[in-house]
């Protein structure tokens, strides 16, 4: 199984193994909470423009919090994938969090260490700038600015890279227990570039495909409705609650009232009084969450495709590595870490050499023979 994530079928594999309800499950309550913690720090920002750095600072802070939820479940569900892909005890969702649980030093540790740089970076960057506010000398200081913040602007993308693989990369290698996750984080992206980009760009294909094919199924349905619906559709659409509107795509969905409907059915969703009559009412918040549950669901699924992908992407190139220079070790001293690298192909390749060596000289050629 370690090798077919370096080959075609990497696909097929990766698609068997996304499309496991309770991953979406997990990967969706995770993006529900996640949710509404961005929803209260967005609260709490301030809006003055006099206080766009405090902004900045609390929604980086949320952004920290929703960064560590989501790894702690993508922790849980490389556990269950590593499971499968080794052929172990499958794992159930609430064994999956309980198991991630152990592991809660080096999820919460280990994103911290990468947020600080972008941390540091930034305001490294912020301290060149309110230089540059200082009259006459940081005026004609500044001007030089760009040969201290372009490398700073290039080391903060290169930064955000590797935090945004690490959503990929870092659960798995927490999950089977690998010290330094970081540092293992940075080497195999070092060693495995090439490949593990080929790797991110098949996750990232079949993330599309799947949009576009569920986002079609919407409009479909979407299209059904106005038809027989007609004006009763915007009228049950004026009433979604706005709060909903910032899971991506869904607040072009909730404009679909001014878009997809004849204009004279458009503007009678704004001026008929029964328009606002309260079973609308009821109907518009109901079917707003729903459809809010499903944005957050495929958005859920998108996610557990890019970490199984990570998972497979791991596993497969770490297994090739540590085939070609296996670690000396006594028979019972092989480290947890190493196991699911090993893979089955691993394994039979070790049954293999068991039964060449019981076999007596000369018969395995008799039976080419």
């Amino acid at each position: 199984m370690m090798a077919s994530a370096q080959k075609t079928d990497l696909i097929q594999r990766l698609l068997e193994l996304s499309w496991k309800p309770k991953k979406i499950f997990l990967q969706t309550a995770a993006l529900i909470v996640a949710y509404f913690i961005f929803l209260f720090f967005r609260a709490i920002a301030p809006e003055t423009p006099g206080a766009a750095i405090w902004a900045r600072v609390i929604m980086f802070i949320g952004w920290v919090i929703i960064y560590l939820l989501l790894l702690f479940v993508l922790t849980a569900i490389a556990k269950i994938t590593v499971a499968e892909v080794t052929d172990e005890e499958e794992i159930g969702a609430a064994g999956a969090l309980k198991a991630a649980g152990g592991s809660l030093k080096s999820i919460f540790t280990s994103p911290l260490k990468i947020f600080a740089v972008i941390a540091g970076l930034w305001i490294c960057h912020v301290v060149i700038d309110l230089w540059g506010k200082v009259p006459f000398f940081g005026e004609l200081g500044w001007m030089f600015s760009p040969i201290f913040t372009f490398p700073l602007g290039i080391a903060a993308v290169a930064t955000i890279l590797i935090l945004l693989f690490g959503g990929m990369i870092l659960p798995v290698i927490i999950a089977i227990g690998k010290e330094g996750p970081v540092s293992e984080l940075i080497d195999f992206l070092r060693k495995n570039t090439i490949k593990f980009a080929g790797h991110f760009i098949t996750a990232l294909i079949v993330a599309v495909v799947t949009l576009i094919i569920l986002t079609s199924a919407l409009s479909w349905s979407r299209g059904v409705s106005i038809s027989v619906m007609r004006e009763k559709y915007s009228y049950v659409q004026k009433h979604i609650p706005g709060f909903v509107q910032h899971v991506p795509g869904m607040q072009a969905f909730m404009l679909m009232r001014q878009v997809t409907t004849p204009d004279e059915y458009s503007q009678m969703a704004f001026t008929e009084p029964k328009a606002d009559r309260w079973t609308l009412k009821v109907a518009g918040f109901v079917f707003g969450i729903a459809m809010w549950l499903i944005h957050v669901s495929i958005w859920g699924y998108v996610m557990v495709d890019f970490g199984v992908a990570g998972s497979l992407s791991y596993l497969g190139l770490a297994g090739t590595e540590a085939e070609k220079t296996p670690a000396p070790r006594s028979d019972n001293t092989e480290p947890e870490a190493i196991k699911p690298a090993a893979g089955r192909k691993s394994r039979k390749k070790a049954e293999e050499s068991e039964f060449d060596a019981a076999s007596p000289p000369g018969e395995g050629e008799e039976k080419f023979e």
